[in-house]
Formats: structure tokens, C-alpha cells, sequence
């Protein structure tokens, strides 16, 4: 059974209805009530107030795998983290976590090469990329370009051994020229070129994570893998990680890109003398491959400008910095234009001087300027440090590896075509 009781709202004392007054009297503070109004008084607000409706949806197996929780063991907060978190630290709190259940079943990293890169000096890399490039968009000039998030970031990677041997083909040409009469004569000798061999590559990184793209961390190399350290969770603490969640064999195909792109590079720079090389065909394969896991240390910064986000990556070891800074259109267009057009002028200038300006030397002061344009323009985009694809593997080749198997040049045939020089019809 349910009951009521009634009680002053100045001091809490018991109320006593007076039946003479009509009302509930307090005996210790001598204020009276009438019932109407305590009645309204003592109405319970739970019958009345805000209310929202709550949702009831949870999460599904899918989500639910993607998604983990874990305990902060310093503060006690729940949280949450995806599926490939094997570190982190608390936001509440700042303590550094490892979560164990998510090594188990992973593929265990052999090597850490530990961060020597504070976050101090990596704010610095980012305050001061922005200083001394003419090509940065005037969006990162014309205010100040905050933090929207920073990261100590371990990132996976599959590190690959291997001796890699092939062969190419290619249609080679030799060409000469010289006058018969009034006829301008080329002769073209065909050749059969073949060259093979053989070449080491060591500690090739390809990363193991789907999150970050290939050319923010192909951009981000060399590591030195000497300052690498056995893995043990304790390096982990006070940095996030992931553990690979590309296989092996996945990143696999990556390596064998770059490997092959270095090793037809060697082949190639051993065919000589000749005008023009194509290859015919190639064949590679690899002797004694392997894949090492290993945690490289990152540091990633993004920030935000005009509804986009920019991201920065800077190499934990050694400071070097990618971004995806795109470079101002109008500006490239303003300091390439500006190069050809003074260039030009210049090597005009220089011609009349020697006294040989005529039709022909201007199209030789446009190639002029137009390589000095292309020089300057390069240089300017560098300073931008834009992240890009590396295609092949000089980093990593063994040194001294290379060995040349097969050198034959075989002479097929000579084709001859012959032009009719025309002669200058003089004037009268």
C-alpha cells in the first residue's frame, strides 16, 4: 500500500490540517497552506516534461565487427575503436591502451621502427610547410591553417625479400644519314636485342593498411630499418596502431610492380648506341621471396579549408612530410607563362645581338623557353611536396646484385628511303 504524507515546503516539518482555518498548519514554523495550493506544489513533475523518443536500434554483425569496445583502465570510459585498432590512447584521460584481443589472430609484426620524431617537431613540419611556396592556393594563405586532428600512428607494412631475374626483347634501330646527289638518303639497320639477368632487393615496403593510400606512404620513404626494434605491446604504448588488414599476398602484387619496374630499368640502361629501343616482350620471376610484418611510425595531421580535408603524413623516423596540396591552377599557369614569355624575349634578344635573327631562330627560342618554363614550373610544384607513386625499388636493391646473364644484338635488316632535296628557286 501506498502512502502520503505531507510536509511543510519552508522547513520540512509534518503538516496538521486545521479543521477550524480549513488548512494544513506547520507547528514548527507557524505557515500555513491551503490544500489547493500544496496540492499544486507537491504535484509530481514526472507527469508532465519533456520527452524525446529514444531509438532502440542496435548494432548488426557487420557493424558490430567493424566497431570494438574496450574499458579505459584509468578512467573507466567505455569507448570505441574499429576493428584494426591495436593501440590507442584514452580521450578522456590520455592513458595509453593496448588491447590484446585484437593481436590474437592477427599476424604478429616481427620489427617496430620506433618514433624518434616528437609531436612537437611534427607541428612544426605543418606550421611551416605553408611558408615560401609560390604555388600554395591562396586558401591556405589568406587565414590561418589549424589542426582538425593529429595522429601517432603505427602503420603496418609487408616488408619483401627476393633475387629477381628476367629477360626482355626489344626492336632496336640504328639510323644514318647523308646526301646522293640531289637525294637525302636514310638507312635504318634492324637489330634483335636481348638482355637478361638478375638482381637482389631487400626490405621493399608496401603497407598493409586500406586506410592509407599508397602514395602517402610510397612518399614517406626510406625507413632505417637498423634502428628497427623486436616487437613487444609495450612499444605500442602512448601511439595508435593497426594491425595489417591487407594480406600479404595482396601487397604482393605492389612489390612485384616495383621490382620488376627496377629490374627492366637495369636491363635496359645496358642497351646502347642505338636510335630508337622498343621492347618486344619480358618475362620475370622472383628465387627466395619472403614477407616480413613490421610497424612503421606516421605521423598524420589533416586540416580542414573551405568544406575540404587536407591530409599531411610525416615520416615518424625521419621528418619527412607528404601532403595531398594540390597547386593553385591560375598560379602555375601565371609563373609558367611568365618564365616562357621572359626566356623568350631573352634568347630573341641574344640572337639579334649576334645577328642571326630570322623565321627559323624563333622556334628555337620557343623550344628555349619552353624547357626553362617547364624547369621552373617543376621545381615550384617540388617545394609542394605532393604525395605520389614510386614505381620502382632503387631503395632496396642489394648492392652490387646485379648480374648480366645474356648480351646479343642481332643484325636483321636495313631498309633505305631516299627524299628528293628541293632546291631554292632564286629570286630575280
Amino acid at each position: 500500500m501506498s502512502t502520503i504524507a505531507y510536509q511543510c515546503p519552508s522547513c520540512g516539518a509534518p503538516l496538521a490540517y486545521d479543521a477550524k482555518s480549513g488548512k494544513l498548519e506547520c507547528k514548527a514554523c507557524g505557515n500555513s497552506y491551503e490544500l489547493d495550493a500544496l496540492d499544486t506544489m507537491n504535484e509530481s513533475s514526472e507527469k508532465n516534461g519533456i520527452q524525446f523518443d529514444m531509438p532502440t536500434g542496435t548494432f548488426n554483425a557487420g557493424e558490430a565487427a567493424q566497431m570494438q569496445t574496450y574499458i579505459c583502465q584509468g578512467c573507466g570510459a567505455e569507448l570505441m575503436t574499429e576493428e584494426t585498432t591495436t593501440a590507442t590512447e584514452c580521450p578522456y584521460c590520455g592513458s595509453p591502451t593496448i588491447l590484446p584481443e585484437r593481436i590474437d589472430g592477427g599476424v604478429k609484426p616481427e620489427k617496430v621502427v620506433p618514433f624518434t620524431v616528437t609531436k612537437e617537431q611534427a607541428q612544426q613540419q605543418f606550421e611551416g610547410y605553408f611558408k615560401g611556396k609560390p604555388l600554395l592556393p591562396n586558401v591556405f594563405l589568406n587565414t590561418r591553417n589549424r589542426i582538425a586532428e593529429m595522429r601517432k600512428l603505427y602503420v603496418p607494412y609487408w616488408l619483401f625479400d627476393c633475387t629477381a631475374g628476367g629477360s626482355v626483347a626489344y626492336d632496336a634501330q640504328k639510323t644514318r644519314k647523308y646526301t646522293e646527289g640531289d637525294w637525302e638518303v636514310t638507312e635504318t639497320e634492324h637489330y634483335h636485342v636481348v638482355r637478361s639477368g638478375m638482381m637482389g632487393f631487400e626490405n621493399l615496403p608496401v603497407d598493409g593498411s586500406e586506410k592509407l593510400d599508397n602514395k602517402i606512404t610510397e612518399s614517406l620513404e626510406p625507413y632505417d630499418l637498423s634502428a628497427a626494434v623486436p616487437f613487444t605491446p609495450a612499444v605500442l604504448a602512448g601511439a595508435l596502431a593497426d594491425h595489417a588488414d591487407v594480406e600479404s599476398a595482396a601487397c604482393e602484387e605492389r612489390a612485384r610492380q616495383r621490382v620488376e619496374n627496377s629490374l627492366e630499368q637495369a636491363l635496359r640502361e645496358t642497351v646502347k648506341g642505338y636510335a630508337t629501343v622498343t621492347p618486344r616482350h619480358k618475362h620475370f620471376h622472383t628465387e627466395d621471396g619472403k614477407a616480413t610484418p613490421v610497424l612503421m611510425p606516421v605521423w598524420l595531421i589533416t586540416t580542414e579549408k573551405e568544406g575540404a580535408t587536407y591530409t599531411f603524413a610525416i615520416n615518424g623516423q625521419t621528418g619527412k612530410l607528404t601532403c595531398d596540396v594540390p597547386a593553385d591552377t591560375k598560379k602555375s599557369w601565371l609563373y609558367g607563362g611568365g618564365t616562357f614569355a621572359l626566356v623568350f624575349a631573352l634568347a630573341c634578344a641574344a640572337f639579334y645581338f649576334f645577328g642571326s635573327l630570322q623565321s627559323g631562330t624563333f622556334a628555337g627560342a620557343a623550344v628555349i623557353a619552353l624547357i626553362a618554363a617547364f624547369i621552373v614550373y617543376g621545381g615550384l610544384v617540388s617545394q609542394l611536396k605532393q604525395a605520389g607513386i614510386v614505381h620502382g625499388a632503387g631503395n632496396y636493391i642489394v648492392k652490387n646484385s646485379f648480374e648480366l646473364f645474356t648480351s646479343r644484338d642481332i643484325y636483321l635488316h636495313t631498309t633505305t628511303t631516299r627524299r628528293k632535296i628541293e632546291k631554292k628557286q632564286e629570286s630575280k
